[in-house]
């Protein structure tokens, strides 16, 4: 039966809650003493039905609310390994990436140790070139040196060659 509004109307409150948690169809009767009586049922069956009824059709949703309970735990189980899946993959993935970027360190490292070594041996040969390079040239300027002293002498005795004919030739010379 519904609670009275102070008034005396139906209080329509306990109707809604009653029809929007899983009761349906109300059938209405008017008794003598000025009340009304509501009963509910499911099928749509008129007639006086008793608590029992509302009663199996609170353990009904409550069943409902259970399975649905039951299906959100069964999602969340499902997602959380699903998510520890996903996790134990990229942590592998990881993992990977790690040991090839530390396989990838261990050449570079060798290739640079490479270089070293050859970049000592080219810079030992260039500082030899260069030594040698230097002595070269100064064995090229001292050989320079001597020539120019070679064809200096050389057009010395030429002129005095030239001045002694010229003597002995009586030519008078400037």
């Amino acid at each position: 039966m519904l609670a009275r509004h102070p008034l005396g109307a139906p209080e329509f409150a306990s109707f809604y809650s009653l029809l929007h948690h899983g009761v349906h169809e109300p059938s209405f009767s008017g008794g003598g003493d000025g009340q009304w009586r509501i009963s509910y049922s499911c099928h749509g069956g008129g007639g006086s039905s008793g608590a029992g009824e509302l009663e199996q059709q609170v353990a009904g949703d409550a069943a409902a609310v259970a399975a649905v309970r039951g299906d959100d735990d069964e999602r969340r189980a499902r997602r959380q390994a699903s998510n520890r899946e996903s996790a134990r993959r990229a942590r592998a993935r990881r993992r990977g990436q790690l040991d090839e970027l530390s396989s990838r360190v261990a050449e570079l490292r060798a290739a640079n140790a490479q270089l070293a070594v050859r970049l000592n041996h080219v810079a030992a040969a260039r500082a030899r070139l260069a030594r040698e390079s230097a002595r070269l040239r100064e064995e090229a300027r001292d050989l320079r040196e001597r020539l120019d002293a070679a064809e200096a002498k050389a057009a010395a005795k030429g002129k005095e060659e030239e001045v002694a004919g010229d003597e002995e030739a009586g030519t008078p010379t400037d």
